[in-house]
This record gives C-alpha cells, structure tokens and sequence, in this order.
C-alpha cells in the first residue's frame, strides 16, 4: 500500500509493472460507479529515471485515454517526463456528473460527501500509477483538457491539487465560479466545498490556456446551459470571463492571485495542438 493525499490505496499487481515505452495499465480503484479497475495510458521515455518528473494528462468528453497518449507521446520523449493518462470511462464515471463535476452532488442535487467524489479516485488512480513504474517524485504535472480541463480546475477547487507541481488548464467549456451563493456547477453552493483551500487556490501559479481560435459557439461539445452561456459565447470567451472572476475573487477577499492566461494563436479545440505549449507551461518555461 502507499500512503498519498487520498489515504492508502491499492497498488497493481506486479505483474503490472511500467516498462519502458507506451502501454496501459489497470488499477485497482473503488470509486465511481462501478468497481472496476482504471486504466490508465502511458508512455514511459527509456531515459526516464524514478525521480524524473511526471506529467498526467486528463482527457475529454470522449474518454479516449489512448488518443491523449499519443497525442502526448513525442512529448513526453523529447523532455524526459513520464506521461499518465487516467481513463474515466463512462461505464465507471457516467455522464458529466461523474467526470466533469466530480461527483460533487448527487442526481437530486444534494450534497455528496468528500470521500465519494470523483477527485479521490482520481488520486488513487495516480498515485498507484506512479507506484507501478517506480516514480519516487512525491508529485506531478496536472494538465486538463476540454472536458478534462473541467475537472481539473473544479479538482483544484475543491481539494486544492495538493500533490500538483504545477497547473494548466486549456480550452473548458465551462467554469465553476468562486461563489457559495450561486448552486453547483455554476458556483459552489450545496457543496462542501472549504473557504480556506479556495484561498490557497488563489495564489497557486496556475495557467488558464486558450485557444485563440476556439471561438465556436455552435461546437457540438460546448456546454449550452444558461449559466455556462452567461459565462460568453465559445470557449475563449469563457475561459477570459472566469480568470477575470477569480482575479476579482481574490481581491475581494484581500489574498495574492497568482493565475494567468496563456493564448495559442491559430488553434481552436486541439488538445494536439495545445499539448506543446502546454508541456512548457508545465515546466515553467
């Protein structure tokens, strides 16, 4: 067993174990809907070394893992970073409930408890990956895309990605404000969300990254509820409309913001071609 930010989790069997090169593993995780094992897409540089960094990568509406992967592969090569990416299939996480907004209410929209959400399942998933290829880093490069950027900015919300070196998040559809006053998903009333980890968020150095050409408020995967249209018409719209809430958050309660925005010119909703901008920002760069 390891011990991480989610408690004890199991480990694969050692049969298992990450060579090196790309692949797939399954492990063990309780969480979700059902109690299958996760899989999860890697690539594994033969140059890689245990304390090497670690980047994980998490997909959109699709839930095609393996696409992320490749997508990422050339990547992860090139810099020497061992790359996880955790399926949430729909079978084991339905619908934008389980994935998107994490599990944080329920089908009445009442309440869920911490230890049910999807973000626990998340760490567990991660942390039993690392185990598996031998990774002695205690944490990781967090990178969301689309749906994937979804759940990783409501992650940070929420638990404060405590084992995250580093964010960004590229190209959501849509965005939970810092607000306890507004119901979950559009703000974080009816949740257990905590006022203290929300304040930490703020100073956290964590990129929004848009596209500067996905501007498509016809996309067949773009969110179309009310308060997701309110946010602006396409993708980057949106993403500008929620840093500047989070910066006028932070002010509002007297705490450092850190954020910031990085635009990629001349691409639309790719994670292809978002993912070498991004791995930059990943490493400060």
């Amino acid at each position: 067993m390891l011990a991480g930010a989610a408690g004890l989790i199991a480990l694969p069997h050692p049969a298992c174990a990450m060579a090196p090169g790309s692949g797939r593993i399954e492990v063990a995780e309780a969480g979700g809907a059902t109690p299958d094992p996760m899989p999860v897409w890697y690539h594994r540089p033969a140059a890689w070394a245990p304390d090497g960094r670690v980047v994980v990568v998490m997909h959109g509406v699709q839930r095609d893992g393996d696409r992320y992967r490749d997508e990422w592969r050339d990547l992860a090569e090139a810099n020497g970073f061992l790359l996880l990416v955790p399926e949430f299939t729909a079978a084991k996480f339905p619908g934008t409930r389980w994935y998107n907004f994490g599990n944080l209410v329920d089908g009445e929209g009442r309440p869920v408890p911490p230890a049910a959400w999807t973000f626990p399942a998340f760490d567990r998933a991660v942390l039993a990956a690392m185990r598996a290829a031998g990774a002695t880093r205690p944490g990781f490069a967090l990178y969301g895309h689309s749906a994937g950027a979804q759940f990783v900015h409501r992650y940070l919300l929420l638990t404060g990605a405590p084992l995250a070196e580093s964010v960004v998040i590229a190209n959501a559809g849509s965005y939970t404000l810092p607000f306890p006053d507004r119901p979950f998903p559009e703000g974080l009333g009816g949740t257990a969300a905590d006022p203290a980890t929300l304040r930490a968020v703020f100073a956290r150095p964590v990129v929004l990254q848009l596209g500067e050409a996905d501007t498509d408020p016809k996309h067949a995967s773009l969110p179309s509820q009310p308060w997701a249209v309110a946010q602006g018409d396409h993708r980057f719209a949106r993403g500008w409309f929620f840093f500047d809430t989070m910066r006028r958050a932070a002010e509002a309660q007297g705490v450092p913001f850190a954020w910031r925005v990085a635009t990629v010119s001349g691409v639309g909703h790719s994670n292809g071609r978002m993912a070498e901008h991004a791995a930059r920002l990943l490493f400060g760069r």
